[in-house]
């Protein structure tokens, strides 16, 4: 193969798995995520005015880690081949500490970790659409449900990260909840690369271009309920504010990962 040759399949290689990263959004894309994000970082600030509040966003975060776990690994790879085994097991470790760790904190503040809450119907329904579309390009993958279980992880890792990121950058590293919350965030920023890596690994060349759709696909899903439930939690945040409770801000007390 000519220097020429192996430039333009490199090229061509890297250009396909640009799709594995979180895509930059552009036109009405860009505008509908400005106005996710700003109603959200309001919504968080609000939510951190009150001990009820700061409880509300821990039972979330459990109930994410919870939700994450049942929807992506037992219900969509409930059997991994061999050769994933260990990887996916560290993963399901992961977030089953991450539960613990959200757990704790909530009961630090005084509140029962027995009492779980069901995740909200904006999530279900995310859930469920995830489901649907991954059993429908399975049959078109060599490797079947493993890569659009995967592809699904990938794009719920990457939601994670931009979730927690922004939570860190309007509470500030001052704040009791930030250690918990930004080792939770580096965990996830890891679990993004090995669903990275892995999809690299199980994905045909000749399934690049599948890959690419299904993926925006779940991004999709994904965009199509952002404004949904960002004005939901900016709801939850004003009827918490509302219903009164102590002030906390940063001394809410707080169990550190």
């Amino acid at each position: 193969m000519s220097t020429i040759d192996h430039a333009r399949v490199v090229h061509e290689a890297t250009a396909v798995y640009d799709c594995l990263a979180a895509p930059v959004p552009h036109g009405i894309a860009a505008l509908q995520a400005w106005l996710v994000d700003r109603i959200k970082r309001a919504a968080i600030r609000r939510l951190h005015d009150s001990r009820r509040g700061e409880q509300l966003l821990l039972r979330m975060y459990l109930a994410g880690e919870e939700a994450t776990e049942q929807a992506l690994h037992e219900e969509l790879m409930p059997q991994p081949p061999a050769w994933l085994a260990r990887q996916v097991e560290q993963h399901l470790a992961d977030e089953r500490r991450h539960a613990q760790a959200f757990a704790e904190a909530l009961r630090a503040t005084g509140a029962s970790s027995t009492v779980r809450l069901a995740p909200d119907w904006v999530s279900r329904r995310k859930i469920v659409r995830w489901q649907r579309l991954a059993r429908r390009h399975a049959p078109h993958f060599s490797s079947g449900l493993l890569v659009p279980a995967y592809a699904t992880g990938l794009c719920a890792e990457q939601m994670a990260e931009r979730v927690l990121r922004r939570h860190c950058e309007v509470i500030g590293t001052a704040h009791a909840m930030y250690p918990l919350l930004s080792g939770v965030l580096e965990d996830e920023r890891r679990h993004v690369r090995l669903c990275a890596r892995t999809l690299q690994h199980v994905v045909a060349s000749h399934e690049q271009e599948r890959l690419a759709r299904l993926l925006a696909e779940i991004r999709a899903i994904e965009a199509g309920f952002g404004v949904t439930g960002a004005l939901a939690m900016y709801a939850a945040g004003w009827l918490h504010s509302l219903s009164g409770g102590r002030q906390v801000g940063s001394r809410s007390p707080v169990v550190h990962r």
